[in-house]
């Protein structure tokens, strides 16, 4: 494989530095207008992408202890309209977490796709794919990156 020239390495670098920055802000400011914090939008996403999961399940993909944390963050979440919670009918001890549709119906607007499927216009489908394949290894870089920082 050809190697990568380092002007271009260092620029993807601070596109993607920039990038990371302008969408912690733009999630910021969705779970502002929602009443919540990024956390809870976290899970919110999680939800939406893996469907319902119990309450740990739910800690664990979004890195929070089962305690406080995620109680907390399932308290604030149902008070806005945005879960709901029931008893697991194979386990009574656990809770079933899932979005609303009233989650949907108001998140959508705060995060609409056009802006991105008009990026995406500009690359052919080759492209695309290789874009997909960067951001996919990019996330399990940082996934890897939080594991060490969390000393796990």
């Amino acid at each position: 494989m050809e190697r990568n020239d380092q002007a271009i390495q260092r620029a993807i670098e601070n596109a993607a530095r920039i990038s990371a920055g302008r969408g912690v802000f733009f999630r910021q400011t969705v779970a502002n207008r929602l009443g919540i914090n990024t956390s809870d939008l976290n899970c919110l996403n999680i939800l939406q992408l893996a469907g319902p999961l119990t309450a740990g399940q739910l800690a664990e993909r979004a890195g929070l202890t089962r305690g406080g944390a995620i109680t907390a963050a399932l308290d604030r979440m149902e008070r806005a309209g945005l879960i709901e919670r029931e008893r697991d009918p194979g386990d009574r001890r656990r809770t079933i977490v899932r979005h609303t549709q009233e989650a949907i119906d108001r998140i959508a607007p705060l995060m609409p796709a056009e802006p991105w499927r008009a990026v995406y216009e500009h690359f052919t489908d080759a492209e695309l794919r290789i874009i997909l394949e960067y951001t996919q290894r990019s996330s399990e870089a940082a996934r890897i990156s939080i594991e060490k920082l969390q000393g796990t």
